[in-house]
């Protein structure tokens, strides 16, 4: 059973629990694929978690000229937003318990559950992120070097924007476990700051997954197996 909704304007599909838990996984998906929530629900149904499990569909891309102020960054920032919200309405619609929440996301979605982690917007119990976006600045450069990005000139503007989403640059205060699944094929501008990530929280784990790129479309028997088991 698949169910949707809708919280501060950002679509969900949700699936109950195997066992009638009413622990909350809230999932995040990527920008590329599985970039949807039902795809992403199918890439990593996790259903060996006793929890219900909402998979967010990201916030629309920002319509302004700058890439990285009015685009990226502006997307993960209404993703973070948004996340007391969809909280709420799943303890509302689906009688989630109050504790708190675990995250998952992979990429951009990554980045998402990594901030509101890192900000305490909701409480937190677990992270699990996919090949997670960790620097703004990483993001371009992996933009660039795939061709999605032609070119970008960083402003002053630019770096105010992406200094709040610096994941690495606070990982310190990061104080939930936390799982990064990496492919072995992961993007070369994200791989040194994810093993940072890593490095700097305590108690982190740092997986690598053979034949895994930096979509979310091989290897998913591998990756639900390695989430689900984090955060059983």
């Amino acid at each position: 059973m698949v169910i949707t909704g809708e919280a501060a304007g950002v679509r969900f599909v949700a699936t109950p629990p195997v066992r009638g838990g009413r622990r909350l996984v809230v999932v995040w998906h990527l920008m590329g694929e599985p970039g949807t929530p039902e795809a992403m629900a199918e890439a990593l149904p996790l259903t060996g978690v006793d929890a219900w499990r909402l998979y967010a569909a990201l916030p629309a891309w920002g319509e302004g000229p700058d890439q990285v102020v009015d685009g990226y960054s502006a997307m993960v920032e209404s993703g973070v937003a948004a996340m007391p919200a969809l909280v709420a309405a799943a303890r509302t619609e689906f009688g989630c318990d109050d504790g708190p929440v675990d995250l998952v996301g992979g990429s951009a979605g990554g980045h998402i559950a990594l901030t509101t982690a890192l900000r305490r917007v909701v409480p937190v119990r677990r992270v699990a992120v996919v090949n997670p976006a960790v620097r703004v600045q990483a993001v371009v450069e992996a933009s660039t070097e795939v061709g999605a990005l032609d070119s970008y000139t960083w402003t002053d503007a630019a770096r105010a924007a992406v200094e709040p989403l610096d994941v690495l640059a606070r990982a310190g205060e990061l104080d939930v476990p936390l799982l990064v699944v990496r492919g072995e094929q992961e993007y070369p501008a994200f791989r040194p700051v994810q093993a940072r990530l890593c490095a700097a929280v305590p108690g982190a784990r740092l997986v690598d997954v053979p034949g895994l790129a930096h979509m979310l479309v091989t290897a998913q028997d591998v990756v639900d197996a390695e989430v689900t088991a984090w955060l059983a």
